[in-house]
């Protein structure tokens, strides 16, 4: 940046910096939020891009929809019954901010900027604070600044990407004013003010005067430093006429049904909806909605991040990709195999979803994407196969469902073999929601047992019974579920025969729940008994709710969550069909004001 361009922003910088960085204590998310879920306030700040003239901080304790993929906390699974129905509004903030990965959309949909050269082809959310919840930190305002900085010099220097933001010559008579005004209605989700555009104006009132393309450079550093840009607000104050609460923009709505499909600013479509007032009614929103659901390569990645997070990936204390396998024993496998199997599980989730599959569909498809490195290990010739990953029909019996694939086998594994602890472990405090809770000290510290076995079961059912430390949780809740999936190695291959001789033994009285325990005889029936499980899906769905709404779990969110478990139940109602559905709550188009 010149010294002249550093000169015209400094006095747009103070009031950013107060209108950022003085939000209350009450900007934070709900109780426990977590990482990621984009929440915080601003407290006053007249700035160039700024409409609220002032900031009163937020009007609530959560985050509100569409502010991205917030995770319950670490080891949660809130059982059905934990939290009751209580029909109405949760409270949110008016303020919630953009998280890092939508600012690497964001970015890229307005300005198709993917990586930044001068940053050393980094995305520009690795120059960025990490996400964190509650107002603004001095840390984390100076980053935004650099980061605008580096992504506006980098696109008024690349002839596409600039004219992604300014399409005539800078130096013509009403380019300026053209440019702040049709950049900012994409950039602000919503027409800029008058007072707006004049305060982006005088940018290029200065003496001396700057050259044109230096104004430019600094009107677009200054939209993205822009807490209009930066936060998702919500400053609507018209009462809804049922007395529930304020009914949101249709600029707003729009605002949160990009942010929670796309992660991105909305499309020219859903502008110009917003432009017409047609986002006030739920037809009206669903109409949206399930346009902009079907667009595979745009909802795409909220289905697999979802299912990512239900299944604990973001989980700091389970086992996703943490495990290396012992190369003498597995001679096909390299721990650059974790990234393949990663992206074929991502795969798994999002066919499922748009072959119009349900929850129950997940845990029995027998779709498989494999390259030449990876068909080994499900049996597939290799020399049939490329580089890139191919989408195949595996073994219905063999691989039934998502956890029947690399992904999880050979993360719940031990080094050199399977591990029915971690299998099992997984899928009865994650799935059934049997947690056992914490092993004791004496039983963590028990290594496995040597001797003549056959099989590993023999090995694992031998510690199991070894004291009553470990009998009382792992003979009964535990380890069956693991014995289950025995025909699968520790990296995921299927096997009749153990490596240590004996015949698999995959026979397993598992406890589904407190009214169902039943032996399963095949990895085929325990996905059954998975999925007839009540609190399986109960789980799914407020997992669903959370995760679209960005808040934790709390009495009204329960109320949709209960509707979408009932509606999980009925035959064809598939995963895009509950995710239109979380458009329609009336906690998605009103928001209501907490009490102070």
């Amino acid at each position: 940046m010149t010294h002249h361009r550093c000169k015209i922003l400094a006095g747009l910088l103070v009031a950013m910096a107060a209108g950022c960085g003085s939000g209350s204590g009450n900007d934070k998310a709900g109780a426990g939020g977590s990482s990621g879920s984009g929440s915080s306030g601003t407290g006053s700040g007249s700035t160039a891009g700024n409409s609220s003239g002032a900031g009163s901080g937020s009007t609530g304790s959560g985050a509100t929809s569409g502010s991205g993929s917030t995770t319950l906390p670490d080891g949660a699974v809130v059982a059905p019954g934990t939290i009751t129905c209580v029909p109405g509004i949760p409270t949110t903030t008016q303020f919630p901010r953009m998280t890092d990965a939508q600012y690497n959309n964001v970015v890229h949909d307005l300005l198709g900027v993917t990586t930044l050269a001068t940053a050393n082809n980094n995305l520009p959310s690795q120059l960025l604070y990490a996400d964190f919840d509650g107002p603004m930190i001095a840390d984390a305002w100076r980053l935004y600044q650099s980061t605008a900085a580096t992504i506006a010099a980098e696109v008024m220097g690349n002839a596409t990407e600039k004219a992604n933001f300014i399409s005539c010559d800078p130096s013509a008579s009403g380019c300026l004013q053209q440019t702040i005004q049709t950049f900012g209605r994409k950039a602000f989700r919503r027409p800029l003010t008058t007072e707006e555009v004049t305060r982006f104006m005088n940018l290029a009132n200065t003496t001396p005067a700057g050259q044109p393309s230096d104004i430019a450079q600094t009107t677009l550093e200054a939209f993205l430093q822009s807490p209009s840009f930066l936060y998702l607000p919500e400053l609507t104050s018209t009462a809804d006429p049922s007395g529930t609460g304020i009914d949101l923009s249709s600029y707003e709505i729009a605002t949160r049904l990009s942010f929670m499909l796309w992660g991105s600013v909305p499309d020219a479509t859903l502008n110009t909806a917003a432009d017409n007032n047609q986002l006030q009614t739920s037809a009206q929103i669903l109409t949206q909605a399930q346009r902009m659901i079907a667009v595979q390569s745009e909802t795409g990645p909220l289905i697999a991040a979802f299912h990512e997070d239900w299944l604990q990936w973001n989980n700091a204390s389970q086992h996703w990709f943490q495990t290396d396998h012992d190369p003498t024993i597995f001679t096909n496998y390299v721990p650059s195999d974790k990234n393949i199997f990663q992206q074929e599980e991502e795969n798994v989730f999002v066919n499922v979803a748009f072959a119009n599959g349900s929850m129950k569909d997940l845990f029995t498809t027998n779709v498989g994407f494999v390259n030449a490195t990876t068909a080994p290990f499900y049996g597939l010739d290799a020399t049939q196969y490329g580089t890139d990953l191919t989408q195949v029909a595996l073994d219905s019996n063999q691989r039934p469902g998502f956890m029947t694939r690399s992904a999880f086998l050979s993360s719940y594994s031990d080094p050199q073999n399977s591990s029915p602890i971690l299998r099992g472990a997984f899928i009865e405090a994650y799935l059934v929601g049997n947690n056992p809770g914490a092993p004791s000290s004496a039983a963590a510290s028990t290594p496995l047992p040597t001797g003549n076995f056959t099989t590993n079961r023999e090995r694992f059912e031998a510690l199991a019974n070894s004291g009553a430390s470990c009998q009382s949780c792992h003979a009964t809740i535990i380890n069956p579920p693991g014995y289950a999936m025995e025909n699968y190695n520790a990296v995921g291959q299927w096997q009749t025969v153990d490596a240590l001789g004996g015949q698999i033994d995959a026979s397993a009285n598992v406890i589904f729940s407190t009214a169902d325990t039943h032996v399963v005889n095949t990895p085929l029936e325990l996905m059954q008994g998975i999925i007839a499980t009540p609190n399986t899906q109960a789980t799914y769905a407020q997992y669903w709710v959370s995760y679209a709404y960005g808040r934790q779990p709390n009495d009204q969110d329960q109320c949709e969550a209960d509707t979408l478990n009932a509606n999980l139940s009925k035959s064809g109602y598939s995963i895009l069909n509950l995710l239109a559905d979380l458009t329609q709550t009336d906690s998605f188009r009103i928001r209501v004001q907490a009490t102070p």
